[in-house]
């Protein structure tokens, strides 16, 4: 790793350590020390786009905090301690003493490896704070002797840590994206949210706002907005804090203690909603069933698109329901395309609030009766500005997702903010289209599809006795910061840019010498000729029986031919 070229212009996660370079590969090996290393090996905001996703958007106070995740490797042994807990050491001249953090990390490196899980937030005095701060994490791992020759090993590693800070934005700058209710493959068997693609039969895109989200949250982030990442369910956030909850295409149930506390927050706390559903269908569900070549098994799915009627329960305070029907077409609001790529409809919403209708296709209808039908005015967006807050609801999430392959909707989204912010439901001039009144019609609630398995994947139900009852609810998780060992700028961070080596590969010239051959190598090289020769051996003798075999069975089928001729 330590030799590897960085290729500029790609994440870590795509190329993890860089391109192989050879010669400061055996360079490196000519000087190794055994020793501990550790990937990536430094957390920089200022090194983008290689530290993307952590280096696209800056730390502040309240932010939820950010975990970095890293390998460590032991060079010096199968298995090895890390006997101390890990210490921060901030660099008092860059106010490094604002930047709090966490370590959870394996106390025992076995085979070779272990993990160092980094988790950093801003403190209280950080919050009116602009600038980079700097410091180091120091780490210390213990190996057992190799030999009698050899005491134990201990090897220290400096971890650079550089981070940018801002001033608290403002709450209408900030928005809390719901991961927390988002099942997908491979955590279980759950089906594609765009039912047009049949070459993904399931949801395996991680629904993130770094995988196949991350169109939308570069978007958002290039207006201004900052988007952090409910991991943890809604009783863990301050509403406060936020201006908009995402609640971007949901798998799982919720909790009662949830539903309740979100209420509160729209209601009393201002906090302002923003839904985008997806598909939902009992019957649907059923007959999208796929055969398994690897397991030889048929997969039955265990939910929808989205998990409409958890949503239902959900927003029902609210007055808002959503449909089981599944509608697809395209359409237009202004000089913009939409295409609406397998998702749900409004079936109640408040009297006040206004909503979109469209002209679609029903597809459910289509593919479980191959009937086409087409219906207009279906109502698939809806907006209601209340006293404190306002709730925005959109049934596909399609289109702010990079892996639905339907007409991006970004502008959509900005759309929605800037009319929550507003209270308007008129769409900005250059569109210069309203929202129409909602008319109250007969409905009823969706069916529940037969789905068994699902509290096998869920993290808010399971399964007592055959019924689905909810589970223990886990307490939110609390970060505590270990105590920093401060330093000033007489002790330079950029000493510890963690060299992975005893020796510096810069500026030192490679040549590669033919050293004469040793007892050890020709007998090393006498191996690998004699096991190429038995390796020849093998093959010429596994093509005889083949030849062998096939002569008798080709034999054998034509006495019985002329066998059963005769009889005839």
């Amino acid at each position: 790793m330590a030799s590897a070229d960085k290729l500029p212009g790609i994440s870590m996660f795509e190329q993890g350590s860089g391109k192989m370079n050879l010669p400061r590969a055996y360079e490196l090996l000519q000087g190794y020390v055994p020793q501990i290393t550790i990937s990536p090996g430094k957390i920089d905001w200022t090194d983008c786009p290689y530290m993307w996703p952590v280096c696209s958007q800056p730390l502040y106070h309240t932010s939820m905090p950010v975990t970095v995740n890293m390998t460590i490797i032991n060079g010096m042994g199968v298995t090895g301690t890390i006997t101390t807990p890990p210490t921060w050491h901030p660099n008092t001249q860059t106010s490094g003493q604002i930047v709090q953090l966490s370590f959870s990390y394996s106390e025992t490196l076995w085979p070779w490896t272990g993990y160092l899980a980094i988790t950093l937030s801003v403190a209280k005095s950080g919050a009116k704070y602009a600038g980079t701060v700097e410091g180091y994490v120091l780490l210390t791992v213990q190996s057992p002797a190799t030999n009698e020759d050899i005491s134990e090993q201990t090897s220290t590693l400096h971890i650079p840590v550089k981070v940018n800070i801002i001033p608290t934005p403002p709450r209408n700058r900030r928005i809390l994206w719901d991961h927390f209710h988002s099942i997908g493959y491979p955590l279980g068997p759950f089906p594609r949210d765009n039912l047009k693609l049949h070459t993904s039969p399931l949801d395996w895109n991680g629904d993130h706002i770094h995988t196949n989200f991350n169109g939308i949250y570069k978007h958002l982030r290039s207006k201004g907005y900052f988007v952090e990442i409910l991991s943890t369910h809604f009783e863990c956030f301050e509403a406060e804090n936020y201006g908009y909850l995402f609640l971007v295409d949901p798998e799982d149930a919720y909790f009662e203690s949830e539903i309740k506390k979100l209420n509160e927050d729209v209601s009393e706390k201002g906090l302002n909603l923003v839904v985008f559903a997806d598909w939902y269908n009992g019957p649907l569900i059923k007959h999208i069933k796929f055969y398994d070549e690897n397991t030889k098994q048929w997969v039955v799915l265990q939910g929808g698109g989205a998990n409409v009627p958890a949503l239902n329960k959900l927003l029902a305070a609210h007055g808002v329901i959503l449909g089981d029907k599944v509608w697809h077409g395209k359409f237009s609001i202004g000089p913009h395309a939409m295409e609406y790529g397998s998702g749900t409809s409004l079936l109640s919403f408040p009297a006040e609030g206004k909503v979109l209708t469209a002209t679609l296709s029903d597809e459910a209808s289509e593919m479980i009766h191959s009937k086409e039908m087409s219906v207009s005015d279906v109502p698939i967006f809806g907006l209601h500005h209340g006293a404190s807050s306002s709730i925005a609801v959109y049934g596909d999430s399609s289109c702010i997702d990079n892996a639905g392959h339907v007409t991006d909707c970004f502008w959509f989204v900005e759309e929605i903010l800037s009319m929550i912010e507003q209270k308007s439901y008129t769409f900005s001039p250059a569109i210069g289209e309203s929202l129409n009144t909602w008319v109250q019609g007969s409905f009823r609630n969706p069916k529940l599809a037969s789905t068994p398995l699902f509290h096998k994947y869920s993290r808010v139900m399971t399964s007592t006795d055959g019924s689905l009852t909810f589970r223990e609810q886990k307490i939110c998780p609390v970060h505590l910061p270990v105590e920093s060992r401060d330093f000033n700028d007489t002790y330079p961070i950029g000493q510890f840019n963690n060299k992975l080596l005893s020796i510096n590969l810069d500026n030192q010239p490679v040549d590669f010498v033919l050293m004469e051959e040793t007892e050890d190598e020709n007998s090393i090289k006498l191996f690998y000729i004699l096991g190429f020769i038995t390796f020849l051996m093998v093959i010429v003798v596994c093509a005889f029986l083949y030849f062998m075999f096939s002569f008798f069975h080709k034999k054998r089928i034509i006495l019985y031919r002329v066998r059963t001729r005769r009889r005839v």
